[in-house]
């Protein structure tokens, strides 16, 4: 799992509509739009009325059509969900029937009526979609995508450039510099982090430094290096002498692998120390004999546990600490050993 975002999504349908319409153009690319109707199987030019918001096609129609002309498609969704679901290797993935497992797989256990909340969605026709029983329209997917993951950015990257689409465009640039200090200064996601908590929104502005420092465990130094590199990204604003938080975005850190699999070492050397030092939390570790295929089993119900606390982060108040996850789950023997184990003493 990789950097949590708190905060709910919220898009509602007359934006969707608004990125739908543009998604729709900008993969359409110097073709026609009756060009690419015809490609897409249309006698009709349906491709200029879905441009023109007249209507818009369902999910199953729109990832289908899509698929069929970018076969990378389906690698792509593996990589935006970190896992390659058993609907994902279907010989149609994208037929409503998996439409309706990619719904199940991004809500996780979020309730439905938190869902209907998030994006003003009648809950009866999200329970239906969920099903498989009916069909959502594309802009009823996109809302639905944000409200259960906050990765409606990243959902679009598997489909086409968001710097393409005008509605996107800002956002995704936010995005990027969100994660490249992330990757750089990964205190920073921390700091920011608790700039949320009540007690900070609280503090006067000469105390506001000391508190997320005694928040955090580190130093008032460390703490203004953290918020230097939130400033220059754009994602906080002084106000009143205070900092304030642009946006909660939900920052997926495993686009780049190499620097994501630092970025989970620092945070695991983070975890580690504070165990050293006697830190109260949750530590623990269990070795044990399993078959590959339960194993795989394992890291789905990790997974499943993961979403529920996704879940439970966003709706949770009031905001008091800043929490940090670490985990692992591993075959050993999935590589040479490395490390001797250091000796009882």
């Amino acid at each position: 799992m990789n950097a949590i975002g708190s905060g709910a999504g919220s898009l509602g349908i007359p934006a969707a509509e608004r990125i739908a319409a543009q998604l729709v153009r900008a993969l359409r690319g110097r073709r026609s739009c009756a060009e690419q109707s015809r490609r897409l199987g249309y006698a009709s030019n349906i491709v200029r009325r879905w441009e023109a918001g007249e209507c818009f096609p369902t999910a199953a129609v729109f990832l289908r059509a899509h698929a069929r002309t970018h076969p990378q498609i389906s690698r792509a969704f593996g990589e935006f969900l970190q896992r390659a679901p058993q609907w994902l290797d279907a010989s149609d993935p994208f037929a409503p029937a998996g439409i309706a497992a990619l719904l199940r797989d991004l809500r996780g256990k979020t309730p439905i009526g938190v869902l209907a909340a998030r994006t003003g969605l009648n809950r009866y026709s999200i329970g239906r979609w969920l099903k498989g029983t009916a069909q959502p329209k594309l802009p009823e997917l996109l809302c639905l995508v944000e409200a259960a993951s906050l990765r409606l950015l990243d959902f679009v990257a598997t489909l086409a450039d968001p710097s393409r689409i005008p509605a996107l465009a800002g956002e995704w640039h936010k995005l990027r510099r969100a994660r490249e200090v992330a990757y750089e200064a990964p205190w920073s996601h921390a700091v920011l982090r608790a700039l949320e908590l009540d007690a900070y929104r609280r503090s006067r502005p000469s105390q506001a430094t000391a508190l997320l420092a005694a928040q955090l465990g580190l130093s008032p130094d460390e703490v203004d290096h953290g918020l230097r590199a939130l400033a220059e990204s754009g994602q906080i604003k002084r106000v009143r002498g205070k900092w304030q938080v642009e946006r909660v975005l939900a920052v997926d850190t495993s686009a780049d692998p190499e620097r994501s699999r630092a970025l989970k070492h620092a945070w695991t050397r983070v975890a580690a120390d504070r165990l050293e030092r006697g830190v109260p939390g949750n530590y623990g570790y269990s070795v044990f004999a399993i078959s590959k295929r339960d194993l795989g089993q394992l890291k789905e119900l990790h997974l499943h546990y993961v979403r529920a606390m996704q879940s439970l982060i966003a709706e949770s108040e009031p905001a008091e600490c800043v929490g940090l996850y670490c985990t692992q789950l591993l075959d050993l023997s999935a590589a040479p050993p490395r490390v001797a184990m250091p000796r009882a003493t």
